[in-house]
């Protein structure tokens, strides 16, 4: 593996998404499928795994006003959504369209279920009727990957795995070389010219966080402490101006924010937080850009080094990433401009570990921005601890020395005891509360 696997992972793990993933996902299913299924439509049926069709129903969905909902995020990308633009298949909706789309699920019938039997944590199944034509598109491990596409019988794309197998891009990596302390040299040895994407998701997430900042985005999180700065309630010092800003975009991106998120590994939330905790920090310090693209990049890269170790849950697994990841490797970021080393910044990210072990995803929602900021809170204070010398140690629970085995260990619970459990238990709880649509 030459040094420029980390310019590549950059690239790979750090792209726009306009929308949460869910919305996003079931958008882009109706988008694709109505170029297949002309006509009246009569049918939209949709399966997805739990997390899938837990996590539409709570979030926003951008250019609709804050609305919500698996019916109306498909309804919408039939009616005008950009199939060709796949995670930004939104960007062409207008108000007449989401009227159109509202209109449309009175007239047509649209259904809602649930399977885990496909042993894989991100799937989802659109089955689009009209008067015309049927068709099927199923995405697979990724949310905007879709492997199966088939039109009025005949099968136009099939690149599906076997159930149980799943996406593992960690099984490609060589451990050796994506260290902690190779990709902390390689961020503050590199040529600036390799840091162009930490520069393009610096600019996009501070939009989409000054929107969550300026506006009543989702459970407005961010916008609460600084008003609490104003009335003189919490100080205005740096770990305040952190906790703000990284957290401000996953209340605009939860709320319905129209603006697109430079996601980290597959998720906008982690994006918004990786990108904008250390940005921020270098902002308060006065410290260069230069200083703020590295510390970005390399907050970006422990993000996909952590997610990476999840194995199979690298993109949706079953206890929260965005706090058990996303925070700590935003907080990474921050240590790496206080100066902190490879070996304590090791040591901070196993003790972030202790406070959030076993916190379950239940779903994309605007609750996901306190869940994060409480993360980064903590992961804060855990980088205060390593400079000082102290961690948690490898007596205490799932933590051990090393990072790579602390995440190693977690998988553990995520395989062994949480897989498809907690999305059975959260589904029947969505039934319950009468919350599908």
């Amino acid at each position: 593996m030459s040094k420029t696997i980390f310019r590549e992972l950059l690239d790979k793990e750090a792209s726009p998404a306009l929308g949460c993933t869910e919305p996003m996902m079931f958008a882009l299913g109706g988008a694709i499928a109505r170029k297949y299924a002309p006509g009246t439509v009569k049918r939209v049926d949709m399966v997805g795994c739990g997390l899938m069709v837990t996590g539409v129903q709570a979030v926003g969905i951008p250019k609709t006003g804050g609305k919500n909902g698996a019916f109306l995020s498909s309804a919408v990308g039939i009616i005008n959504g950009d199939a060709e633009a796949c995670k930004e298949v939104l960007h062409n909706i207008k108000p007449e369209d989401v009227l159109a789309a509202e209109e449309l699920i009175k007239n047509a019938e649209f259904t809602l279920e649930m399977d885990n039997s496909t042993g894989k944590q991100v799937y989802f199944k659109l089955t689009l009727t009209t008067d015309e034509h049927t068709a099927t598109v199923i995405f697979e491990d990724e949310h905007h990957t879709w492997t199966y596409l088939e039109a009025d019988g005949e099968v136009i794309v099939d690149n599906r795995r076997p159930d149980g197998e799943m996406l593992i891009p960690g099984n490609d990596i060589d451990w050796d070389e994506f260290t902690i302390e190779n990709i902390y040299n390689w961020c503050k040895t590199a040529d600036i010219s390799e840091f162009g994407k930490a520069k393009e998701a610096v600019a996009m997430n501070t939009i989409i966080a000054t929107d969550g900042i300026e506006n009543p985005r989702g459970i407005q999180t961010a916008r609460i402490l600084l008003q609490n700065v104003e009335n003189g309630f919490v100080a205005g010092d740096e770990i305040t101006h952190i906790l703000a800003w990284a957290t401000a975009g996953a209340d605009a991106r939860m709320g319905g924010s129209d603006y697109p998120t430079m996601v980290s590994t597959a998720s906008g939330n982690q994006g918004a937080m990786v990108v904008m905790g250390p940005w921020a920090s270098a902002q308060y310090r006065k410290m260069s850009e230069e200083d703020g693209y590295r510390a970005v990049a390399f907050a970006l890269l422990m993000n996909t080094y952590m997610k990476y170790a999840s194995k199979e849950y690298v993109y949706m697994p079953p206890t929260c990433s965005c706090a058990t990841t996303s925070a700590p490797a935003s907080a990474a970021g921050v240590a790496f401009l206080h100066g902190l080393t490879p070996e304590q910044i090791n040591d901070m990210l196993c003790t972030t570990q202790v406070q959030m072990a076993g916190v379950v995803c239940d779903g994309a929602k605007p609750s996901c921005a306190f869940r994060m900021f409480v993360a980064l809170f903590g992961a804060l204070e855990a980088m205060m601890m390593a400079e000082q010398g102290i961690r948690a140690t490898n007596v205490e629970g799932f933590v051990h020395d090393e990072l790579k085995i602390t995440l190693e260990n977690l998988y553990r619970l995520q395989h062994d005891v949480l897989h498809n459990k907690v999305d059975a238990i959260l589904w029947d709880i969505v039934k319950e509360q009468k919350t599908i649509h």
